[in-house]
């Protein structure tokens, strides 16, 4: 449903319209006053759960921003574990997802969905220092999404739960194909991801510095895919 320039809602925003439209309606037949208040927030709302128009120009050697946001912290670190135990060393790219940035997460790079699972936890809050960030980080609940790209090169981003994002959806199964920029989910709301890419990486961006998902390049793989290599099927 189009509401106007750039006001496409994203398929997962539409239950959290759902419901504030019906307590909109509810509370204006009560009290009217309150009820504009509340159609004022579905505006709101709209705004945030809507299907951004982005110039997405994506090729193979770069890693795009998965969400709006601002980046947290650029930090050495080691892949999530996983199903295939892919405990290697990786650069950890943090972003944080605003009350007021677009809330739709898409894909870092083209390839194939690995991994999909989540991992139910707490839902404290990330506070506003690494000690914090990393100590909510151990028990909140977590979504591991591995993605791998025609050249086998892993890149991992976790949807992170927070006070406000208690809804972390990807519904797309593993083995399915996407592009690079395409949706594939939201942490419904102001959610926070880490991105955990390869070592060898040259980093693109630092931190506090705001990202549009895919448009943004957080980072390029070392080198290109070697000409004799062939690539995997893009079909799936």
């Amino acid at each position: 449903m189009i509401l106007g320039p750039n006001w496409s809602v994203a398929d997962d925003g539409w239950p959290v319209l759902a419901l504030a439209g019906i307590i909109t309606i509810l509370t204006s037949i009560i009290f009217l006053p309150l009820g504009c208040f509340l159609l004022g927030m579905m505006v709101w709302l709209t705004h945030l759960l809507r299907v951004p128009n982005r110039n997405i120009n994506a090729d193979d050697q770069t890693i795009y921003a998965p969400c709006d946001g601002v980046i947290l912290e650029i930090v050495q670190d080691i892949f999530p574990d996983g199903l295939a135990n892919y405990a290697k060393p990786a650069q950890r790219i943090t972003i944080q997802t605003r009350l007021y940035d677009a809330q739709l997460q898409t894909s870092p790079i083209t390839g194939h969905i690995v991994e999909n699972h989540l991992l139910p936890g707490l839902f404290e809050n990330w506070g506003d220092s690494p000690a914090s960030w990393q100590a909510a980080r151990l028990v909140n609940e977590r979504r591991e999404i591995h993605f791998c790209d025609p050249f086998d090169r892993v890149v991992v981003l976790v949807q992170m739960g927070s006070k406000t994002a208690r809804q972390l959806i990807c519904r797309l199964l593993e083995g399915k194909f996407v592009q690079a920029g395409s949706p594939i989910g939201m942490a419904r709301v102001a959610g926070v991801v880490d991105l955990y890419i390869p070592t060898e990486c040259k980093i693109l961006t630092v931190a506090c510095q705001h990202v549009i998902a895919g448009e943004t390049a957080l980072a390029k793989f070392a080198a290109e895919p070697s000409k004799n290599e062939n690539p995997k099927s893009n079909q799936g």
